[in-house]
């Protein structure tokens, strides 16, 4: 019982190390030494776990993923209705605090290394349709189709992601109160009942 729980505790310890070095270093500060470093083992133990750079991104992303996924069923389920669903995800996703805004520095980094290589463009790509297949079953719900609703989602995963990007990049300008207002213009226009044409 002791040798499993050592070895779930490893692994739970060599996960974080991961997705914090690719929070606070970027791809190219995510080494198997600067996990090692972090996570208090040697180099041989993560390449034993990680057999490579490629396996640290993907795991850092699948992380990413399943973070989101969990808290956005959460923020889904506690809602009233689609409206307040969309809100709620929208808003939920924002890098308003700091486990968010470590969220967010790794799918910059993640989306930075699968540039030119495309098995981490290919799970950035699937991650990424994830979030927008569930804004648009959320915005069907309303008039205008799978098609508007689809349209709809699109506006409101570009506006998120496009301010993450920036208050990854510039967090003191993009405070939390900014990215609110900011995401609020777009999803008014989004949860209107039909789209412009």
């Amino acid at each position: 019982m002791s040798r499993t729980r050592d070895v779930t505790d490893t692994r739970r310890r060599l996960s974080d190390a991961v997705f914090t070095t690719l929070a606070e270093r970027g791809p190219t500060g995510l080494t198997l030494r600067a996990v090692a470093e972090r996570a208090g083992c040697t180099t041989g133990l993560v390449l034993h776990t990680f057999r490579d750079k490629r396996a640290l991104l993907l795991h850092a992303r699948d992380v990413l993923h399943e973070r989101t996924r969990e808290r956005s069923d959460a923020l889904e389920g506690g809602a009233g209705d689609a409206v307040a669903a969309v809100r709620a995800v929208v808003l939920g996703t924002l890098p308003t605090d700091d486990e968010r805004l470590a969220e967010a520095r790794v799918w910059v980094g993640f989306l930075a290394a699968a540039l030119d290589d495309p098995v981490l463009a290919e799970r950035h790509a699937l991650a990424s349709r994830a979030f927008a297949d569930r804004l648009t079953r959320l915005l069907e719900v309303g008039p205008g189709g799978r098609d508007e609703a689809g349209t709809r989602a699109a506006a409101l995963v570009a506006a998120v992601e496009g301010v993450s990007s920036l208050a990854t990049g510039d967090p003191g300008r993009w405070t939390a109160a900014r990215q609110v207002q900011a995401l609020e213009v777009v999803l008014a226009a989004a949860l209107r009942t039909s789209a412009p044409r």
